[in-house]
């Protein structure tokens, strides 16, 4: 079982090991020649954002590295929560925050502002990265 600063550790090292802080225009991963092509997705009702390019971040950006979410290849991490299906929780940050798409960008954007003690680092994303992000999680349940 981890404590709170292995856990911190483990992130860090997984951020230091591979996941960027996106503000640098990150690329997408290529994909094999024999893979198929990702399918369109299907928006969630009035949430601002783009979820297709929140997807590109996801991707491009290693989230993949510390959370899971199921569906999405690479994104097996568990450093961080399980974001499969997290638009359906009634919490964010250890049930500091109630969930919600804005509080869900907000939370993307500068977890430490939220939530001090958390391992999840500030990434450097812009507001509309971070909106995009949060339009691609709540998106999931929409997208089986």
């Amino acid at each position: 079982m981890l404590n709170r600063r292995s856990l911190a550790l483990a992130a860090a090292a997984l951020l230091l090991a591979g996941c960027s802080a996106v503000a640098a225009a990150p690329q997408p991963t290529p994909r094999a020649p024999s893979e198929p092509p990702l399918p369109a997705l299907t928006p969630a009702p009035d949430v601002p954002g783009d979820p297709e390019e929140g997807r590109r971040l996801f991707l491009a950006s290693g989230c993949g590295g510390c959370h899971t979410l199921d569906g999405l290849r690479g994104a097996t991490g568990v450093a961080g929560p399980n974001l499969t299906n997290v638009a359906l929780r009634p919490t964010l940050a250890g049930e500091r925050l109630p969930n919600t798409p804005e509080n869900l960008a907000r939370w993307i954007r500068d977890p430490p502002a939220l939530k001090p003690d958390t391992p999840m680092p500030k990434l450097g994303l812009t507001d509309a990265q971070a909106r995009d992000l949060a339009a691609f999680l709540e998106s999931q349940p929409y997208n089986p």
